[in-house]
């Protein structure tokens, strides 16, 4: 489906949320980055080394369990937008937030504690906490575009999400080390106890907590008018989403981008201990600038995105991010922290900031587009369908990386390995993700949706409203 040619009167232009909505609204993906991005990044590392699972059926624990998770995305987005104007979406935050950090920190004890069972009760652990995740996510996600109806807002708004999600992913990516070797010291990560990962598990599901139930709190419920047309079916909510324009050219993007994050994500403990030979104490400092560069460099993503547009500004942030991450991983010297290796981390951080904000900000903007075409707001749907993508191409990312691992015959236990399963670390980290980063610039392309298809977007649906 095309942008439809309309040229009515522009509406006014939107008001700015206050900052304290802003900031109310951002916390919460403090809990969904600290717990979606720690489990994406470590658990496939703490499955194989610590609960003593193949890296096969490490791999299998994600694809099983965010596979069958995915398929109550949608039901989730369904039934949300169906309630909104009935219980609003703040209660599945408040009521699923204590269920979610519960279900993340027995992720991270029970398969450590029971060797004999730690296939079965990681396998049962993730497709609980999933679910979990999606009853609080999908909500929370569906918010943006409620709470922010412009273009350029949605980004700045976007901006707040996303950088308090960078600065969680920042420790979630960064601090389990930390936590892990101070309450369990061992000579090497992978040689470390299962109780300093119950510890670290426990932690971030609290941090989580409190960071859901602060926006329960502090964020007003919007406005839910009822539909302006009864629902349709839910089956074919969804092939009507997928018909909204610029959705299916935002969906494939978005899944390929989560591939590249989630195979760079997963295969970063293997390879700054293994290939970098960089200890676990020590590999804090690398991470943290990462995603400290991210947070760092939101403000000028999002001045550049209100100047060229999210389209070209993201094309731009996934060239950086190629060309950052390539040198780093093919060029960075083993067994230091050196100038080169500072370099090309934050040129890596620079575009992973753009990577990370963009997308997200990109996806309230269709939500005009169906309401012209349907008379129907889905703002729940359209944000769980996303997440479907998301938790899909996240396995698929996070599998690969379980799958070369077995292939290189990575050991489990060691730090050292092999120089085959080096190169192995090193192709996942570096020129795969690179090559799936390299297509989603191809996709990002093929998305339709500027600033000014959305302003008149806006404009025709005000002067419907107008109409008798």
């Amino acid at each position: 489906m095309t942008t439809p040619a309309i040229e009515p009167s522009p509406p006014p232009a939107p008001t700015a949320l206050p900052r304290r909505i802003r900031l109310g609204y951002g916390v919460g993906d403090l809990g969904a980055s600290l717990t979606f991005v720690g489990i994406n990044t470590w658990l496939l590392y703490y499955l194989v080394n610590v609960a003593g699972i193949g890296p096969v059926r490490a791999g299998l624990v994600f694809l099983l369990g965010r596979a069958f998770d995915a398929v109550l995305d949608p039901v989730m987005g369904i039934l949300s937008d169906r309630l909104r104007w009935r219980v609003g979406r703040l209660p599945f935050v408040r009521w699923g937030a204590p269920w979610l950090a519960l279900l993340f920190a027995a992720l991270w004890a029970v398969p450590g504690w029971l060797p004999r069972h730690a296939f079965a009760s990681a396998l049962v652990l993730t497709l609980l906490f999933s679910a979990a995740y999606t009853v609080v996510q999908v909500p929370y996600m569906a918010l943006t575009p409620e709470l922010a109806p412009g273009y350029d807002e949605r980004t700045a708004l976007s901006s707040y999400r996303v950088a308090f999600g960078t600065l969680a992913s920042l420790l979630a990516v960064a601090l389990p080390p930390v936590v892990v070797l101070a309450v369990t010291p061992a000579p090497a990560l992978a040689g470390s106890a299962p109780g300093g990962w119950a510890v670290m598990g426990a932690l971030f599901g609290a941090l989580a907590l409190l960071a859901y139930l602060w926006v329960g709190a502090a964020v007003p419920e919007p406005a839910h008018p009822p539909q302006q047309r009864p629902p349709a079916p839910g089956l074919q909510d969804v092939r009507e989403a997928f018909a909204i324009t610029g959705y299916r050219e935002l969906f494939a993007l978005f899944v390929a981008i989560t591939v590249g994050i989630m195979i760079v994500n997963s295969m970063l403990p293997f390879y700054l201990e293994s290939a970098l030979r960089i200890p676990g104490a020590q590999q804090t400092p690398v991470l943290g600038l990462l995603f400290a560069t991210a947070v760092a460099t939101f403000p000028l993503w999002n001045r550049l995105s209100e100047r060229i547009g999210k389209r070209d500004a993201l094309t731009l942030g996934l060239a950086v991010l190629v060309l950052g991450l390539l040198p780093l991983t093919l060029f960075a010297p083993p067994g230091r922290v050196g100038g080169l290796l500072v370099g090309l981390t934050m040129v890596a951080g620079f575009g992973l900031s753009a990577v990370m904000l963009l997308p997200w900000a990109m996806l309230p903007d269709v939500v005009e587009f169906d309401e012209l075409a349907s008379g129907r707001r889905r703002e729940g749907l359209v944000a769980a369908l996303f997440t479907f993508g998301q938790k899909l191409a996240g396995s698929v990312g996070v599998f690969a990386n379980a799958i070369a691992a077995a292939l290189f015959g990575y050991v489990a236990g060691a730090a050292a390995q092999a120089p085959g399963t080096v190169l192995g670390l090193r192709l996942m980290t570096g020129p795969v993700a690179a090559l799936v980063f390299v297509v989603a610039i191809v996709l990002v392309r093929r998305f339709p949706i500027t600033r000014a298809g959305h302003a008149a977007a806006r404009a025709a649906l005000a002067e419907r409203r107008r109409s008798p």
